[in-house]
C-alpha cells in the first residue's frame, strides 16, 4: 500500500504540472510596475525582473528604491524570525559570522550592497546580513542538475541550455515568492549582465551576459569537501567573468586562471557550443560528454582524468546524483536532433522516479526553480515552483547596449 500511495502521489505531481505547464501571452508580457533613479521594475508574472545602470553604487540604490518591500519582508523571515528568533542567534554573532564574507567580495559587490542598503532602509550592516542570509539558513545541501545541447543534438545547431536549482527542503518554501532576474547595466567597464536568484543575494547561481554567455552552478562539495576561504568568493568571481568575458574562450581563460574555494562544477555555454568545467579547489577538468552536442551534470565529478574519485552511492544517500544525471543523457539522446526551448522545458518537466531529473516532491531535497535558455536569442524560460508556469523572459531589449563583437 506505501509504494502504491508514493506512485499516485508523484503521479499527481506530475498532472498538475502539465495542466498549465507555461505562462499566458499577457503573463510572458513585461509589465512595468514602477521607477527609481533611472531603474525600472517589471513584473514577468509573478517574477519580479529589475533593470539597472550606472555604476554598481547606483545600480544598488536603484535596486534598493524598487524591491524595498521585498528586502525588508526577507530580512524580517530570515533574520528576526528564522535566525534571530527560532535559532536564537544573536544579531551580533550573525554580523560578526557574515562581514567576512563580505569583506571578500570584489568592490563591485560591496558598492552595490552599500547602495541597496541606503535606499532599502536597512543599512549596510543590515543588507551585508540580507545579501547573505540564505548561507545560515540553507546550511548545506545538496541538488542542481543541467544539461547542455548543442550541434547535432539540437533542431537549428545552436545551443539551448537548462538547469534544476535543488536545495534542502522545506526550508527555503517560504522565500520562492523572492525569485527575481536582476539586470546589471554597467557604465564605465563591463557589459550586461543578468543575474537569477532571489531578492539582494551575492550567491550568485545563474547569469546570462549580452554576449550571449550563460552559466550557472551546481554544488560539487562530495567530490572536493575543501572549503578554501582564503580565497575570493567564488560566485562573485564568476560573475566578474561575466561582466568582462565576451566569448566562450575568454571565460575558459577564467578556470585556466582562478582557482575556487570549494567543489563546484560550472556549466558555461555560448550560442555554439557548452562545456562544464568541474571546478575544484586544486584542479579543474573541462569535459562534454558527447563533443557532437551534449553535456549533462549534477553534483560529482565524472571527468576520467581525475585520479582521485570518490565512490558516491546511489539514491537518496547522494541526492540521487547519479541517477539525475544518466537520466538527461537518456533523455538528450532520446530526443537527439529536435532540441530546441520548448523541448527542454518538457525534459526538465519530467521528474527523477519517471526518467528525468526533478526532485518529485516529498523527499529531504527539492527543486525550487528550474531555468531554458537560448544564448543565441538572449532569451530565458523560468518556472517557479508553487509560483509560475514556465515564462519567457526576452532579456536583449533589457541589456543597455548593443553586445560587444
Amino acid at each position: 500500500m506505501k509504494k502504491v500511495s508514493v506512485y499516485f502521489g508523484w503521479l499527481l505531481v506530475l498532472i498538475l504540472t502539465m495542466s498549465q505547464p507555461f505562462a499566458s501571452a499577457e503573463e510572458n508580457a513585461l509589465a512595468l510596475v514602477s521607477e527609481a533613479e533611472g531603474g525600472k521594475l517589471y513584473h514577468a508574472g509573478k517574477i519580479n525582473v529589475v533593470v539597472m545602470s550606472g555604476n554598481f553604487y547606483q545600480m544598488g540604490r536603484q535596486y534598493g528604491a524598487l524591491l524595498k518591500n521585498e528586502l525588508n519582508e526577507f530580512y524580517e523571515m530570515a533574520v528576526t524570525q528564522y535566525l534571530i528568533g527560532e535559532k536564537k542567534i544573536p544579531y551580533e554573532k550573525i554580523l560578526a559570522e557574515l562581514k567576512p564574507e563580505f569583506d571578500r567580495q570584489p568592490f563591485y559587490v560591496r558598492e552595490w550592497i552599500r547602495g541597496m542598503g541606503e535606499t532599502s532602509g536597512l543599512g549596510t550592516d543590515k543588507q551585508i546580513i540580507q545579501s547573505l542570509a540564505l548561507v545560515p539558513v540553507i546550511l548545506g545541501g545538496f541538488g542542481c542538475s543541467g544539461l547542455f545541447a548543442w550541434g547535432e543534438y539540437t533542431a537549428d545547431g545552436s545551443s539551448v541550455v537548462a538547469r534544476n536549482w535543488d536545495m534542502t527542503a522545506p526550508v527555503l518554501e517560504p522565500y520562492q515568492k523572492f525569485l527575481s532576474v536582476a539586470v546589471f547595466n554597467p557604465v564605465g567597464s563591463g557589459q550586461g549582465v543578468a543575474d537569477i536568484n532571489y531578492a539582494g543575494q551575492i550567491t550568485w547561481q545563474s547569469a546570462m551576459n549580452q554576449s550571449g554567455l550563460f552559466y550557472d552552478l551546481q554544488n560539487g562539495m562530495m567530490s572536493d569537501p575543501y572549503d578554501a576561504k582564503n580565497r575570493m568568493n567564488s560566485n562573485s568571481a564568476l560573475m566578474s567573468m561575466m561582466f568582462d568575458s565576451t566569448s566562450l574562450g575568454q571565460a575558459d581563460a577564467f578556470f585556466n586562471t582562478t582557482r575556487s574555494e570549494g567543489g563546484l562544477l560550472i556549466n558555461v555555454a555560448d550560442e555554439k557550443q557548452g562545456y562544464c568545467y568541474e571546478w575544484g579547489t586544486f584542479d579543474f577538468r573541462r569535459r562534454v560528454d558527447d563533443p557532437k552536442g551534449l553535456m549533462a551534470d549534477s553534483n560529482d565529478y565524472t571527468d576520467p582524468g581525475w585520479q582521485v574519485t570518490r565512490q558516491l552511492p546511489e539514491g537518496a544517500a547522494s541526492a540521487f546524483t547519479k541517477e539525475r544525471r544518466e537520466n538527461l543523457l537518456a533523455l538528450g539522446a532520446k530526443y537527439k536532433g529536435t532540441i530546441d526551448a520548448r523541448k527542454m522545458m518538457e525534459i526538465f518537466d519530467v521528474r527523477i522516479p519517471d526518467g528525468g531529473p526533478t526532485f518529485p516532491g516529498g523527499l529531504d531535497v527539492k527543486t525550487y526553480y528550474t531555468i531554458v535558455a537560448v544564448p543565441k536569442e538572449l532569451k530565458l524560460w523560468l518556472r517557479v515552483d508553487g509560483i509560475q508556469p514556465w515564462t519567457e523572459i526576452d532579456l536583449k531589449p533589457l541589456f543597455a547596449n548593443q553586445a560587444a563583437s
